[in-house]
């Protein structure tokens, strides 16, 4: 008995080292922490550590498991239904038409109406956002990174939710250790790792599973922001690459019904985010759009009237990891 305890260990330990990503099992518990499992919780991870979260629960009833283990019911439940069988997802897909970037089964409907997820595409839909002279509602331009942000009310996703604009300008002079290429400023802001080093926007930022090259699906949970919003959970998938010189990153969330929200934290939505960085030889510039419903109801105006100052900040702080 103690030579199985002592090799169950050994294996919960290699298993405890690995980052957790969407393939894995997990229990809806207050008491989830890895060093806080139970018994039954830990057998059940180690003994079927590639089975996704419906076919376990199908093939082995959670009544099966609380009688062998003496643990509740409602302490094993299974909770992350969105797996692939613990296989990374390799190649494209086609769906309405094109190879596209995302398995159909991460794009919302409301997403299939407007958008292909190909890059042409994406592309393409950037292009139609930049050209749109709807975009009114101008904020103050900062003297410092010519910062400007703009705003769209009226717009396909939301009528109550606007798109906001925004572009920065980094003139090359204030990097010192030499102008960075537009990868490595585009991965500043979407490696995880690097944007939690530059934003203390995020409480929590990872990388849940890779799709394919560059395309997976994140977890992300801010921080409680002005003393009255408490903290927010974004369930997304995005894809970035560079394209003719320019860095490209879309993301956007993905169905709820593939990582069921819990009560806390409250579930934000992302409409859409993409954004692109080029270099004109003089500047690195920034130009990104944005519609983001964080669940706050009317006060929702006062937030956008701060991103200014937000995104002035952020970009201080870019500079300063990019300069490091």
């Amino acid at each position: 008995m103690d030579e199985l305890e002592g090799q169950e260990g050994s294996v919960l330990k290699e298993e405890e080292q690995k980052e957790e990503d969407e393939s894995e099992i997990s229990f809806r518990s207050d008491h989830n922490d890895k060093q806080q499992l139970t018994l039954g919780q830990k057998l059940i991870r180690t003994c079927y550590p590639n089975a996704n979260a419906s076919n376990i629960k199908n093939t082995f009833p959670l009544k099966y498991f609380s009688c062998c283990f003496n643990a509740p019911e409602e302490e094993l439940e299974i909770s992350d239904l969105d797996s692939y069988s613990g296989n990374i997802y390799s190649n494209n897909e086609m769906v309405d038409g094109v190879m596209s970037l995302f398995p159909s089964k991460y794009i919302r409907k409301d997403e299939r109406k407007y958008l292909k997820f190909d890059k042409p595409n994406l592309i393409q839909y950037f292009n139609k956002l930049a050209q749109d002279n709807k975009f009114i509602r101008k904020f103050e331009k900062f003297d410092k990174f010519g910062l400007r942000m703009f705003m769209r009310d009226e717009n396909e996703f939301s009528s109550s939710i606007p798109i906001t604009r925004c572009q920065i300008e980094i003139p090359h002079n204030l990097f010192t250790k030499g102008v960075p290429s537009v990868e490595q400023v585009g991965l500043a802001m979407t490696d995880p790792e690097k944007r939690m080093q530059i934003d203390k926007h995020f409480k929590e930022y990872k990388i849940l599973k890779s799709l394919n090259e560059n395309t997976e699906t994140m977890k992300i949970i801010t921080n409680k922001a002005m003393q009255m919003i408490i903290p927010r959970e974004f369930y997304e998938k995005r894809t970035r690459f560079v394209e003719n010189g320019v860095f490209y990153s879309y993301s956007s969330s993905a169905p709820d019904s593939l990582r069921p929200p819990k009560k806390e934290p409250i579930r934000a939505m992302n409409y859409f985010g993409i954004f692109k960085v080029e270099n004109d030889g003089n500047n690195i510039n920034i130009d990104g759009f944005y519609q983001i419903d964080i669940k706050i109801g009317q006060p929702g105006p006062l937030i956008f009237m701060s991103l200014p100052l937000k995104m002035l900040n952020f970009t201080n702080d870019l500079i300063k990891f990019l300069n490091y």
